[in-house]
């Protein structure tokens, strides 16, 4: 019997045939498997290898997908990495910013989250008045004729006679005017809740004597005034003199925040408010929000759009 030498040549050439089919094969399959990808998908919509990682960073899933049906747009990536950046509001900033170029992206995430691109008239929304304290009430969000269920007096050592605001914040308030009385400071309260009949009298008396445009920016529309939530008071200061340069409202300004309270409409953010400034109107949101609003200084509007409304 002739045994036949084993041939290592061939041998050899046929696990190499095999290595390289298997090669080309995994090759293949990884080739389709990286054109389902999204950065494969990314790619061919016009997106660079940076803007991917970003995307990928910031985005969830679904987010991507939604981006993936969108035209590729170069601002995309940089509104993305905006802190205050609100997926749902991408659209709204593209828009925008198509038409005000200028305007710095922060500047948009701004104006689009606290709707200040829109008119009194072209929207209204109701109030969510289950957020409590930090319910919205503004030229937007409505109360309808919505009146607190825990109204109280105010008591007369804190506050003018007959004025009333929700139960709930008396003890932050009388807190708040108690320690600035300890260390030599008067404040007291002037001002307090506004039924929507209340609101539409006074309304209705800067328009017959200012004209709507100008009494859109001092005085809100009938259920649109957060007085009516019973959580709005006024502050006033018993000093002579110019009661902002006082040390009283220097101490008022500083701590407010401390007890839950806002200065509800400053001059810096008039723009995303669209309301008259004013330097006794102070708002109750809580500790932890007051707190937030002043480290990150953003107007109730904002922290509500980015914070609260989610």
């Amino acid at each position: 019997m002739v045994v036949k030498k084993f041939n290592y040549y061939r041998f050899t050439m046929f696990i190499l045939a095999v290595i390289i089919i298997i090669f080309v094969i995994v090759k293949y399959v990884n080739q389709k498997k990286y054109e389902e990808s999204l950065e494969y998908k990314l790619l061919g919509l016009g997106y660079q290898l940076s803007e991917i990682e970003v995307l990928n960073d910031k985005l969830s899933s679904d987010e991507i997908n939604t981006v993936m049906k969108m035209k590729y747009n170069e601002y995309i990536d940089d509104f993305i990495k905006e802190k205050y950046f609100i997926f749902d509001n991408l659209e709204k900033y593209l828009d925008y910013k198509k038409e005000n170029k200028k305007t710095d992206n922060s500047k948009i995430v701004s104006i689009i989250n606290t709707d200040a691109n829109i008119e009194w008239t072209e929207e209204e929304r109701q109030t969510d008045i289950t957020k409590e304290e930090l319910m919205l009430v503004n030229r937007i969000y409505s109360l309808g004729e919505y009146e607190p269920e825990d109204l109280t007096k105010v008591p007369v050592s804190y506050a003018y006679s007959g004025i009333k605001l929700s139960e709930s914040i008396l003890p932050h308030i009388e807190e708040m005017i108690g320690d600035a009385k300890e260390e030599g400071y008067k404040l007291i309260v002037s001002g307090g809740y506004r039924s929507f009949k209340e609101q539409e009298r006074i309304y209705n008396g800067y328009v017959n004597s200012r004209g709507t445009r100008e009494a859109d920016l001092t005085a809100a529309r009938p259920g649109h005034s957060e007085y009516q939530t019973g959580l709005c008071f006024d502050i006033d200061i018993n000093t002579s003199g110019d009661k902002k340069e006082s040390d009283d409202y220097k101490w008022l300004i500083n701590n407010a925040k401390n007890y839950g309270f806002i200065l509800r409409h400053t001059e810096d953010k008039e723009d995303l408010t669209l309301f008259s400034a004013s330097s006794w109107k102070f708002r109750y949101v809580g500790v932890e929000a007051a707190q937030k609003m002043s480290d990150e200084n953003l107007c109730f509007e904002e922290y509500y759009a980015y914070y609260v409304r989610g």
